[in-house]
């Protein structure tokens, strides 16, 4: 009967290890965002969630179209 209990717990063990570890790693990922004035000064301006919306609005193709048509005019 010993050695059953023994066997539950090494189960039970790798369990609670796997999640400690998973959790270790979940909190320990960081989240970047790139700065859309990077080309100017490497310094984000402004606030994250700011930053986030403008570059979630325009996407990059279309600010280039916009600089090539002032461009040209």
């Amino acid at each position: 009967m010993g050695v059953t209990r023994l066997e539950r717990k090494g189960r039970k063990n790798k369990t609670v290890a796997k999640v400690r570890v998973a959790t270790i790693k979940r909190l320990k990922t960081k989240v970047t965002v790139e700065s859309p004035n990077k080309d100017v000064s490497g310094v984000i301006v402004g606030d994250v969630s700011d930053v986030i919306s403008q570059k979630a609005s325009k996407p990059a193709k279309a600010k280039k179209e916009e600089a090539e048509a002032s461009d040209s005019e």
